[in-house]
């Protein structure tokens, strides 16, 4: 699935690239061949039950909830039936985002609104992946916008195209805009106002490879000389 038509021959294997310097990817394995070493929060390492965010990780990724109002905290298998899914090998822990609201006496109260995840950073990077279970984006909004920042400042606006309901995909990125924090915003179920409830797993960040970099600066390049 191609975002953009902007660059086609130097669209690395399995990347979706644009004339903006980035390219974002579907699939981990090929992310990771471009982007070289870089850390990754599976969760495991933190306790289950409710986060008080904003929140600092042991991996030092930050997260926090710029916008909305739903619940946020780490769990372990599906017990509410929201799609949520580990993707750690052998692990089981993920960042889940949304649940119902329990009423005694009546039936459970959903979330609403949409909201924003967000995902600090002590260094700029240049590169972010994660693995997304539960989202519901099919057949409303076809997808979620993602916005970077670098002290504050807007560095890029984008949006990510999906079908995705209640299956585990991947998603990533690798810019030539470094940024030290990234905004996924999730929207409303439809037409619904219901939130749609979604879990983060294996978040993945750090500065690609140089030549992965290069890829990106020389084909957008490219994509403005076509334009001429």
């Amino acid at each position: 699935m191609k975002i953009s038509n902007a660059i086609t021959a130097l669209t690395l294997t399995a990347t979706l690239a644009n004339a903006g310097g980035y390219s974002t990817y579907a699939d981990r394995n090929s992310f990771n061949a471009d982007a070289g070493a870089l850390s990754i929060e599976t969760f495991e390492s933190e306790s289950l039950g409710d986060l008080a965010l904003p929140t600092i990780l042991d991996s030092g990724l930050g997260v926090a909830l710029p916008s909305g109002n739903v619940s946020s905290y780490i769990d372990a298998g599906d017990p509410n039936g929201n799609g949520f899914e580990n993707t750690t090998f052998n692990g089981r822990n993920y960042l889940a985002f949304g649940r119902n609201i329990i009423v005694p006496g009546a039936p459970d109260m959903p979330q609403t609104g949409s909201y924003s995840a967000e995902f600090t950073f002590a260094n700029a990077i240049s590169a972010f992946g994660f693995d997304l279970s539960g989202a519901e984006f099919a057949p409303s909004a076809n997808g979620f916008n993602v916005t970077t920042f670098e002290n504050g400042q807007i560095v890029d606006d984008f949006f990510y195209p999906s079908n995705q309901f209640f299956s585990i995909e991947f998603y990533g990125i690798i810019t030539a805009n470094a940024f030290d924090t990234i905004r996924i915003n999730i929207p409303v179920i439809g037409n619904t106002g219901i939130a749609d409830y979604v879990a983060f797993d294996d978040v993945t960040w750090g500065v690609p490879t140089p030549s992965a970099l290069s890829m990106l600066a020389l084909g957008g390049l490219i994509s403005t000389r076509r334009k001429r």
